[in-house]
């Protein structure tokens, strides 16, 4: 069976480099709602991440992609579970989880398209 064209090593860089920026604007957003500025460093942290990750294909990178998203799952859902998640944050919290979930699957997808 033939790759098709858009299932390529480069769209799914791509698809997950996009996925990245979401997740930097969503912890941003939860930055202003708890008024604090270590959201706002972690988004920078994920963005600078973004373009490294962009510049050159390696396994390290895909590495980091996978711990990422199991990251943000396990603080977003643990934070649920326990209670730490204030009701205005829950749907950032959904969110934040959802978008973790396509990047890990964008990087499972990076991961079988490699060469």
């Amino acid at each position: 069976m033939a790759k098709s064209s858009f299932m390529t090593h480069k769209f799914w860089m791509g698809f997950n480099g996009f996925v990245l920026l979401f997740l930097a604007v969503n912890i941003g957003t939860v930055g202003v709602e708890v008024d604090s500025s270590i959201p706002f460093l972690i988004a920078l942290g994920y963005l600078v991440y973004m373009f490294i990750y962009l510049s050159r294909s390696a396994m390290w990178k895909l590495a980091a992609l996978f711990s990422i998203a199991g990251a943000g799952i396990l603080f977003y859902l643990g934070g649920i579970i326990f209670g730490y998640i204030s009701d205005n944050l829950l749907a950032l919290a959904w969110t934040h989880i959802v978008l973790s979930l396509l990047l890990a699957g964008g990087a499972l997808a990076h991961f079988k398209m490699r060469k």
